[in-house]
């Protein structure tokens, strides 16, 4: 929401734009959440929350703390690291969720108690630190407390009544991935786009999002240019026919396939699917001829046409579904795929570390700025492969399966998270760390880097081990979500 206060302010003319330009430009400011009990719910039970397995929270909770210790010695802006929940106690916006979100039973006491015991729970509840109060409203918790049974004559005159009675919390489908930040919104050059992310489960944490921009915007300059909640289809044939291939109309879209890059963006969209080729096992019939396994084609083009961008060029890469599953007997192959990021990955205006025969496999639709209202962008070359479209932009592509042990016990989960690294500045990542000690699987790949392409490591050239964290089914790319990255 913007300011009240007036537009020559300086106290508003000095505030910073949420802006991106490029994924390797220094990190001005980042958001995380630390995880908490709307966690454990996930670890309690991982596959309907999307889970890899189960883990440790309070591992899990150091592993985050200690990440983020390691992004902000790793930048030099203050205040860089910003939590969540701290963006939400900006002027009492966190009130309207706790009201949304919580709620207490006291139907079992006496009805001149409820009004009394009631106005002392909220008050309490708001009085809480802002982390607690996040985790209750990530929970969706129902407070209820019971009634104890006292006989006559047993309570002592100085003993309290309540102190007889019992609590039970509900956690009603609570946000268990609230800590991948990156998925529910993402920043371009012209402000935060808010997502409608594919999983029904995830839906909630893009309403917290939005009240979290509008809650700093008081000390950064926000503008959320699409808020993608409420669209649900758009027709990409009715602005490009020669995309009749693109069958599916429903927006779904997330952060984790949006990666800016100066003068031009990427987006990861749906798979394409051959002609008469079916997957049963992945509800793919042989009439299919697209797999929108995060961010559908039609979500990608949606945003074009609302102009969210700020770049003269965009790409809307398509999922290598395919050659995945021509390279893997995985049977989880989708996942490995599942956001751009998670097979390819910027380090520097020239430099980018991916799956190289995916890249070299799968195709770009390549869309150029008019600034045409109602069609700001056009498709100028469709089907492009992506390989030489990055090459031909100048990139050297740093092969992560040349780099790795294919036959070590962890190399599926390695591939999985290997370029789910997050670039703090040019030639600089915090990526993750698969085994403790010095001989760990990714040593030779990490190695690589810095000898032969000067790249920075950090922590101490290691990275981060998160064990825990990453049974969450992401990295370090997913749990962050960037507040501002400038060239200097």
């Amino acid at each position: 929401m913007a300011p009240t206060s007036h537009p020559n302010d300086p106290r508003i003319s000095n505030r910073r734009k949420v802006q991106v330009n490029a994924e390797w430009d220094p990190m001005q400011a980042v958001r995380v959440h630390l995880p908490g009990v709307e966690t454990f719910v996930g670890i309690l039970d991982p596959e309907p929350n999307l889970f890899l397995d189960e883990f440790s929270l309070v591992d899990a909770q150091r592993e985050h703390l200690n990440l983020v210790d390691v992004i902000e010695s790793s930048l030099e802006a203050d205040d860089s690291v910003h939590f969540l929940h701290d963006d939400l106690a900006h002027d009492r916006r966190m009130d309207g969720l706790l009201s949304a979100r919580v709620s207490f039973d006291l139907s079992e006491l006496e009805a001149d108690e409820q009004v009394t015991e009631l106005d002392s729970l909220w008050t309490r509840l708001h009085q809480l630190q802002p982390h607690t109060q996040l985790q209750a409203i990530a929970s969706n918790a129902r407070v209820k407390r019971h009634r104890g049974e006292v006989d006559e004559g047993e309570l002592a005159a100085d003993s309290s009544r309540i102190r007889w009675d019992t609590t039970s919390v509900e956690l009603s489908e609570p946000l268990t991935n609230l800590y991948f930040q990156r998925d529910p919104q993402f920043v371009t050059r012209e402000g935060v786009v808010l997502c409608r992310m594919k999983e029904p489960t995830r839906r909630p944490e893009v309403g917290i999002a939005k009240v979290a921009w509008e809650a700093i915007s008081g000390t950064f300059d926000v503008n959320i240019v699409a808020d993608m909640r409420s669209v649900t289809a758009h027709d990409v044939t009715a602005f490009v026919p020669e995309r009749s291939d693109i069958q599916s109309k429903d927006i779904v879209v997330e952060g984790g396939d949006f990666l800016p890059a100066g003068e031009f963006a990427l987006l990861g969209v749906s798979a394409k699917i051959p002609d008469g080729i079916a997957h049963p096992e992945f509800g793919i019939t042989a009439d299919d001829t697209e797999f929108v396994i995060r961010t559908s084609y039609a979500a990608g083009h949606k945003l074009l046409m609302q102009d969210v961008f700020g770049t003269p060029e965009v790409g809307l890469v398509r999922a290598p579904f395919e050659a995945a599953r021509e390279r893997s007997t995985d049977s989880d192959i989708d996942m490995g795929i599942m956001h751009l990021d998670t097979w390819f990955n910027f380090i520097d205006d020239d430099l980018v570390v991916a799956h190289r025969a995916l890249v070299d496999n799968t195709t770009v639709d390549i869309y150029q700025h008019t600034g045409e209202e109602g069609r700001p962008y056009e498709l100028t070359h469709a089907d492009v492969n992506f390989g030489t479209y990055i090459r031909d932009k100048g990139f050297e592509i740093v092969d992560t399966v040349e780099h790795i042990d294919l036959s070590h016990e962890l190399a599926v989960d390695v591939l999985k998270g290997i370029t789910n690294f997050l670039t703090v500045g040019p030639r600089r990542i915090i990526p993750v760390r698969f085994e403790p000690g010095d001989e760990h699987v990714t040593a030779g790949f990490m190695e690589v880097l810095q000898e032969e392409y000067d790249v920075e490591i950090v922590p101490e050239g290691e990275g981060c081990y998160i064990p825990n964290l990453r049974e969450g089914y992401g990295s370090i790319h997913c749990m962050t979500t960037p507040i501002r990255m400038m060239p200097e």
